[in-house]
């Protein structure tokens, strides 16, 4: 029963992870489509409930690995590490914080500070791709060779190449967080800069002076003056229903407020997110198509055909020895194993051996 229940929670799990991989793609070409503000909400408050499961299963398990007081080879050993990255510092940093700005309503006011915020969260963001490490699992059902050592291997090579792209493309994402390096929200920002000390320094008398101010500048949506609009970029509607609050900022100058669009901030990240993705997931595919076939031929399937002509007396099958890796030990060791050992053990009528596998190895080192 037990067993039962683990296999239907790793199916869920396994469903979860396909899931949300599909929900954070889907949700970068929204935002690069220019998708609706509503339907891009409902993947906000999907993102949340995704990072929230996933840190909750997290918790559970590394609560039962307390508990068999196995929690260093639950973190180090079975991808406990990938588990935490992709659900708490989310959960924390990116959709918790996300979906109270979606409900509050919260907007941002212009500033470096938010210029920073951006790029912090979208670096953190990055740690998204590292749920295609999770995906792996669904491959350890796969039996491509009859062989734990296989699944093993190609997860750790796969976990560490991956692991290793998209950290380091977080690495880099964080340091141009912190540096001065141009980019789609440092030119936002100094827009921004530029159109606030213009509207200072000139006078707005005629509605169609603010009018022709606004149409000079492309990434203003709204010129207000108190409560009166002198200029909109979009009539109500549209603004209702393609901006949610995280997409456009308000920056006071004097007396007016100027509302800017920061969707070209959102697609930028959006456009990286992808690009990571599509590399991750091609390494991830291209190591599991070329590795794994290639680490069973020659290590595994040699291995697992040595072990059953020791152990079993009517199994005489010859190891397959590949003519490009003969210098390599396992082959060595299987072309002793079938000049030395096979015809020993046919020769044998008793059914007891008068060779070893130290003989073996001593038949190696002589060579």
């Amino acid at each position: 029963m037990k067993r039962q229940v683990n296999d239907i929670l790793e199916t869920l799990v396994t469903a979860a992870i396909v899931l949300v991989l599909l929900q954070t793609v889907t949700e970068d070409i929204l935002v690069i489509s220019n998708s609706t503000w509503t339907i891009r909400r409902v993947f906000i408050y999907s993102g949340f409930v995704f990072d929230l499961f996933f840190t909750l299963e997290f918790l559970i398990r590394s609560w039962n690995a307390i508990c068999r007081r196995s929690l260093r080879r639950y973190f180090l050993l079975e991808s406990g590490w990938v588990d935490f990255i992709v659900s708490v510092p989310l959960l924390v940093l990116t959709s918790g914080p996300i979906l109270l700005s979606t409900i509050r309503g919260t907007i941002f006011a212009g500033s470096g500070t938010l210029i920073g915020l951006l790029k912090v969260v979208k670096a953190v963001r990055m740690a998204r791709i590292l749920r295609l490490l999770r995906l792996l699992k669904i491959f350890r059902r796969i039996r491509f060779a009859d062989s734990v050592m296989v699944q093993r291997h190609t997860v750790r090579i796969i976990t560490t190449a991956a692991s290793t792209l998209i950290f380091s493309a977080m690495i880099v994402g964080t340091i141009l967080a912190v540096s001065n390096s141009n980019g789609v929200e440092e030119a936002w920002l100094v827009e921004g800069e530029a159109a606030a000390l213009e509207l200072e320094e000139i006078s707005l008398n005629e509605p169609s002076d603010a009018e022709a101010w606004g149409l000079s500048e492309p990434s203003v949506l709204l010129l207000k003056e108190g409560r009166q609009t002198l200029h909109a970029k979009y009539d109500g509607e549209y603004l209702e229903d393609y901006f949610g609050p995280g997409d456009y900022s308000i920056k006071q100058a004097g007396p007016y407020s100027i509302w800017f669009d920061l969707r070209p901030t959102a697609v930028s990240q959006s456009r990286l997110n992808i690009t990571i993705f599509a590399v991750s997931l091609s390494v991830v595919l291209l190591l599991m198509l070329t590795y794994s076939p290639h680490f069973a031929l020659t290590v595994s399937d040699p291995i697992n055909v040595m072990m059953r002509g020791l152990k079993e007396k009517s199994y005489n099958l010859e190891v397959s020895i590949q003519p490009d890796y003969t210098r390599d030990d396992i082959f060595r060791l299987a072309t002793a194993y079938n000049d030395i050992f096979l015809p020993q053990k046919e020769r044998s009528q008793s059914g007891v051996l008068d060779i070893s596998i130290e003989d073996i190895g001593d038949i190696l080192k002589s060579k």
